[in-house]
């Protein structure tokens, strides 16, 4: 049965409230007291709808959640880089290690329609980030997000997702097994209560809450109007290091990355130069096979003679995307140079 600490907290998430109504609620209730949610509910701080939130709550939601593993993560565990920008709300709810969040951070957010090379970029700089034991956190959508938290996985880092529901619901669906992935190695974190679903707000909350999170932000592939220039701008806001990868001056898909330049941001083409700015060591180098993985089975097909990804695809037994995602970070790296569609080593 939960605590009545539990249950106060996942009330005081129910109502949803802005950071100002909620430290304006937090002065005048007691969080710790066992009467908190009774005089919640008849508070006149709250709106109308405000108090309809917290009214349909759901009880059974937050035992299930907590039998499955789900706790309170309060200010004594969330990282200086939220607590010291007000983060809000003060109090999450989450799944997982709380030793994710006792590392430097970074966020890498872009857009839901990645291309083959900003999955690539994501992928690569999560991966070298959480090597160097840096957290990378994001929100576990699509695209640029997923990517992130698979480089960051594969690497054996830790990686937090911020997930736009309760913390007991899964969004998007089809990435559950990431984030049951994510729960054994790092953390998923709500600021919403349990067996709450996703509303068309609720990204944008999401977005502030990664925002603050974070030690510093890695933007790659954000159209001019999305979710990861929203978090982004949120993280300059709070004093933020922006980081923004860039990509092809034609493709719309990365007119907000460009105009975060023009705006100041700092450009980056390799993940130490994040590590630099965070005063963070770089792992030393893996051994190359080891280190590269899928990619140095690439590297043994290929010779001074050009292929096409096709033979490429046969001849090492891949799949196709996960050759063209290891071609493009190759190509970035100097490894390997490309010439009308086909590919051979420098």
């Amino acid at each position: 049965m939960p605590s009545s600490f539990e249950q106060n907290v996942n009330a005081f998430l129910a109502c949803e409230l802005s950071r100002n109504k909620g430290r304006e609620v937090l002065s005048t209730l007691d969080l710790f007291s066992s009467d908190f949610v009774s005089k919640l509910e008849s508070s006149k701080l709250l709106s109308e709808t405000e108090r309809r939130n917290l009214l349909a709550r759901s009880p059974e939601a937050l035992d299930q959640a907590l039998l499955s593993g789900a706790d309170v993560v309060g200010p004594q565990d969330l990282p200086a880089s939220y607590t010291e920008v007000g983060g809000w709300p003060p109090i999450l709810l989450g799944k997982g290690n709380l030793a994710a969040l006792k590392r430097p951070t970074v966020a890498i957010v872009g857009t839901r329609g990645a291309t083959t090379y900003g999955k690539a970029c994501a992928m690569k700089f999560a991966e070298a980030l959480a090597r160097a034991g840096v957290t990378v956190v994001s929100g576990g959508a699509l695209g640029i997000d997923t990517a992130a938290h698979e480089g960051a996985l594969a690497a054996g880092g830790q990686t937090i997702a911020v997930i736009p529901c309760g913390i007991d619901r899964v969004y998007p669906a089809v990435n559950e097994p990431l984030f049951r992935r994510i729960e054994n190695q790092g953390m998923l974190l709500s600021p919403f209560s349990c067996g709450r679903r996703t509303q068309s707000h609720f990204p944008l909350v999401r977005n502030i809450v990664v925002a603050a999170l974070c030690d510093a932000i890695l933007v790659i592939e954000a159209p001019g109007r999305s979710g990861s220039i929203h978090t982004a701008n949120q993280a300059g806001e709070m004093g933020k290091e922006v980081f923004v990868v860039p990509g092809p001056i034609d493709r719309p898909s990365f007119i907000g990355s460009h105009n975060l330049l023009r705006d100041g941001a700092t450009l980056v083409w390799n993940p130490d130069q994040i590590l630099e700015a965070l005063q963070v060591e770089a792992n030393p180098s893996l051994p190359f096979d080891e280190a590269l993985g899928i990619a140095a089975q690439i590297l043994k097909v290929l010779s001074s003679d050009a292929l096409p990804a096709e033979k490429i695809v046969e001849l090492t037994g891949l799949p196709i995307h996960e050759v063209m995602s290891e071609i493009t970070m190759l190509e970035l790296e100097g490894r390997i140079f490309r010439d009308s569609g086909r590919y051979a080593l420098k």
